[in-house]
């Protein structure tokens, strides 16, 4: 009985702890499910952690094939300047801090490392030191190959509280679904990809993510209700300004966004003694770092940048406006708070707000005292400056020749982002009217009539900046007086309206309304028309674009979405439903489309033939040159000879001293004279000379830059390529007719059967090319056009068989002719003679003709070594027997690399030394000539 009675008392004890057990459990599970009916941003967050996964998946797929073939271990991608930012990290491993002064790239003087916005390469370093914490087997290679990712993640969490603070005002899920919606969005859009895909470490990467940062930080100090909060994040925000300053010339964004915010705050009397404070802990925190003497800790390594001092930070354009901002307030402000009779007085006087008494006294004030300090040009300088940017932001012919700097018109940077519905490009029509939607939405304390009129001007401001440059072919073509009048006209205009609509509003006592403006959309409306501007002036800041406006995108789906159920009128009820439904599957297509065209575009990125063949060069060049020979060549590959082929190079892509480019263009590629182009040569202690492929479509470009300012070297080496379908056979000879076309370069006088044939240079063009065969190619004969005329002129030179021909007479002139390949269902179709290119008498003697395509024999250049395309040596591996040049989609031909020795005699030029224009002229582009 007692044992029974003791198991008894056990059963109840255990009973009684299987009780509390549950008890625990439940209490556990209730605590739980309290916390997430309480706490509703762990699904936001979830969905942000997949979104941001989603975008590193993608960015990731290439990884396995970035390898370099000649050594089997990690490379970078199918880029150049990243180069440059791995080599640097590699050194500040190695040595614990960048070099003074880089003796691989500007021989002989070297490249004042301090002068570049170096942060990037620490920044790949530091992330090489903490990966290195968790494998032993990570390399300095690898950290730059994954560096991109890690910042793209890190800059899409940054994206999201920036764009969900921008609608601070709103209820948490209305903010947090427009975040995320915005945040899918950007994660995929393509213009992106490039610059944060692995592989490509590039300054963009890091530069968004400080862009968002700042913007988000800046944000949240100017909306804290307490100062000491403001400050401290005006301070992150001004870190992270200066870091996006050290890392990435995009700083404009926030120079050039900020500033206008918070001065369009002031004058609608939000800006007081707190809000001036947060705004001067956000400047001076920026500056301080961005200064050069300012050297304590890590900041003697890393930011006492040569590029920025106090003097240079309030003459530059993109920083002066912060400080004008600056100045102008603070001004202001001791104006309004003055207790001084003449001042009180003055303010009376005037009918006008009290914030712009304030303003145009201080203005007054400002323009006296800045005069004096800087000088009476500072302020029309500054104005003409902006007044270039806006227009046409690059104007030298280096800016010009390259490609991404290329000035888009609306067709080009609209059709850009894809894809298309019926031919209409969504993504910009879906952010052109949430733009717009958005503005609505800013003045939404206004009445009607008020919200109509200014959202209308708001339309046509847009209208007039966008389509201003519409085509090349349309009425707006950027550059006619209509098409700028237009453009300064709408931004005249709505800074005019504006002005009248604030004078009204303050005549009629509602200026009160005024204050009610969100301040954070006010930012991102200057965030997004200069990301329009941005993607005006350059193919490359498209992406700027592409960055900034998914946010209105998502606001226009959210906000219709969340009209359409607190609509009550049946009508508009049934309109807005049909709008949201045609949003959302327009938004879902357009992410669906963005997500397989990433995924494709990221498997293949990675590099390639061409890539593997400066591989094999650049092998060559490590293990049979010395390890002090410094390469010439045309200034693009210069980071990778530096950084894969560990040499030295006269040029490179920071293109910092254009005064070289010009005299390698003009005494080397496309000089005629070899005495001058040794002279330039020797003067910067080259041992080898470089000429790639590429050079060849390249010669407009280095033409351009090496030509006098009338544009003497200006030319182009077309292609032609044989139309079969002409061919016309005899009994003894076979007629080959070469279709193409180009605008002549100069003037052609060719005297006729006694008559006079003058070809106006640009007017005129040579359109075909024919060759006929009678057992061995005869001199080649060009069909020239002018004015609906046809002119037959033999050319003095062909070059086919490995040899150089010269008929004795004709134009000078000639073609170069090579083998074409065509792919087939089986194989690929061969002609030997099915291409040619055409040489004017402006390129027939260049050194790019004489010394890489025609083979001349020359005492101080010796062909060291050719390193032939993927094709060909494909080509030769099954057989085929041919020389060094194919067209096969486009050009496909040889690296080729002299030794360069010099004649005893040769003395130094010092001027080739210098690196500045003697006559600057030379720089100027003249768009005519284009």
């Amino acid at each position: 009985m007692e044992e029974d009675k003791k198991i008894s008392e056990e059963n109840t004890e255990k009973d009684k702890s299987d009780e509390h057990k549950a008890d625990d459990l439940e209490a556990r599970e209730k605590k739980i499910i309290n916390f997430f009916k309480k706490e509703k941003n762990w699904a936001i967050y979830i969905a942000l952690v997949i979104i941001t996964y989603i975008g590193v998946y993608i960015r990731t797929l290439n990884i396995s094939k970035l390898k370099d073939i000649t050594t089997g271990t990690w490379t970078l991608g199918p880029d150049l300047d990243p180069f440059l930012f791995l080599r640097w990290a590699k050194y500040i491993v190695a040595h614990g801090s960048l070099m003074t002064v880089d003796m691989m790239r500007y021989v002989p003087i070297g490249y004042p490392a301090l002068r570049e916005l170096r942060i990037h390469s620490y920044l790949i370093a530091w992330l090489n030191g903490l990966l290195s914490i968790f494998s032993k087997n990570t390399n300095i290679t690898y950290s730059a190959i994954i560096y991109p990712v890690v910042m793209f993640a890190l800059m899409t969490i940054a994206f999201f509280l920036f764009a969900r603070k921008i609608f601070y005002k709103e209820e948490k899920t209305f903010r947090n679904v427009i975040a995320l919606i915005a945040t899918t969005i950007f994660v995929l859009v393509p213009s992106l990809l490039p610059r944060t895909i692995a592989g490509i470490p590039e300054k963009e990467s890091g530069g968004f993510f400080f862009l968002f940062l700042a913007l988000y930080l800046f944000l949240e100090a100017i909306t804290s209700e307490k100062l000491k909060r403001g400050v401290i994040f005006g301070i992150l925000a001004g870190v992270s300004t200066a870091m996006m300053a050290l890392t990435w010339g995009g700083m404009v964004m926030l120079f050039f966004s900020i500033p206008p915010a918070v001065l369009i705050a002031f004058m609608i009397g939000k800006v007081k003694k707190k809000e001036f404070l947060i705004y001067s802990s956000w400047l001076i925190s920026s500056f301080v770092i961005m200064m050069p003497n300012l050297k304590f800790g890590i900041i003697l390594k890393v930011f006492s940048a040569n590029s920025y001092s106090i003097g240079n930070l309030i003459d530059s354009t993109t920083t002066s406006l912060s400080v004008i901002v600056f100045a102008l307030i603070g001004i202001s402000l001791l104006v309004m708070n003055s207790k001084n009779e003449r001042v009180i007085k003055i303010k009376k006087k005037f009918k006008i707000p009290e914030e712009i008494t304030a303003l145009i006294i201080s203005a007054i004030a400002l323009i006296i005292l800045g005069s004096i300090i800087l000088g009476p040009g500072f302020f029309i300088n500054k104005i003409s400056d902006v007044e270039h940017s806006l227009l046409s932001p690059l104007v030298s012919r280096f800016g010009i020749t390259v490609a991404e700097n290329k000035q888009p018109y609306f067709t080009d940077w609209s059709d850009s982002f894809g894809p298309m519905i019926l031919s209409i490009p969504i993504f910009f029509w879906m952010f052109f009217i949430g733009s717009i939607v958005l503005f609505y939405d800013l003045v939404k304390k206004l009445d009607k009539k008020n919200r109509t009129w200014l959202t209308s001007i708001y339309f046509i401001f847009l209208v007039s900046l966008i389509f201003s440059r519409y085509s090349s072919s349309s009425i707006l073509d950027g550059e006619n007086s209509l098409s700028i009048l237009i453009y300064f006209g709408g931004m005249i205009f709505f800074v005019c309206a504006l002005a009248y609509f604030y004078y009204k509003m303050h005549k009629e006592n509602t200026f009160a309304l005024l204050k009610e403006l969100n301040i954070a959309i006010i930012l991102y409306i200057l965030v997004i028309t200069l990301g329009m501007i941005a993607a005006r002036g350059a193919i490359r800041f498209i992406m700027i674009l592409g960055a900034v406006v998914p946010v209105a995108i998502a606001f226009l789906v959210v906000k219709t979405f969340r009209k359409f159920f607190s609509e009550k009128n049946e009508t508009k009820k049934l309109f807005l439903g049909i709008a949201a439904i045609i949003l959302i599957l327009s938004s879902i297509f357009m992410v669906v489309n963005y997500y397989q065209q990433d995924k494709v575009s990221a498997e293949n990125f990675a590099p390639g033939p061409y890539q593997w063949q400066w591989q094999k060069a650049m092998q060559w060049v490590r293990e049979n040159t010395s390890e002090n020979a410094v390469f010439a060549h045309w200034w693009d590959y210069g980071y990778w000879v530096q950084s894969i082929g560990e040499r030295a190079t006269v040029l490179d892509g920071s293109n910092s001293i254009g005064y070289w480019n010009y005299l390698m263009g003009r005494n080397v590629l496309t000089g005629t004279n070899e005495s001058e182009s040794l002279d330039f040569l020797y003067a910067h202690n080259t041992t080898h000379l470089l000429i790639d492929s590429t050079d060849i479509g390249k010669y407009t470009a280095f033409s351009s830059i090496g030509s006098n300012e009338n544009y003497d070297r200006y030319a182009w080496i077309p292609t032609f390529l044989m139309d079969t379908k002409q061919t016309q056979e005899s009994k003894n000879e076979t007629v080959y007719v070469y279709m193409g076309g180009a605008a002549l370069d100069e003037d052609i006088l060719w005297n006729q059967d006694g008559n006079q044939i003058f070809l106006p240079k640009k007017k005129a063009g040579i359109g075909a090319i024919i060759v006929v065969n009678n057992g061995t190619l005869t001199q080649p004969e060009g069909v020239f056009v002018y004015n609906g005329n046809q002119y037959r002129i033999p050319l003095r030179y062909s070059y086919f068989d490995n040899k150089l021909h010269d008929f004795g007479s004709g134009i000078n002139a000639g073609v170069f002719i090579f083998p074409t390949i065509s792919p087939s269902s089986n194989n690929l179709n061969m002609n030997n003679i099915g291409a040619l290119m055409y040489f004017s008498n402006r390129t027939i003697d260049s050194g790019l003709v004489q010394l890489y395509l025609f083979d001349k024999q020359s005492n101080y250049f010796k062909l060291a070594h050719t390193e032939s395309s993927f094709i060909i040596g494909s080509l030769r591996n099954q057989g085929v027997n041919i020389g060094e040049f194919v067209y096969y989609q486009g050009i496909q031909g040889p690296i080729k690399i002299w030794s360069v020795s010099y004649p005893s005699n040769i003395k130094l030029n010092p001027d080739y030394l210098q690196t500045n224009y003697p006559n600057p002229k030379v720089d100027i582009a003249n768009p005519g000539e284009y």
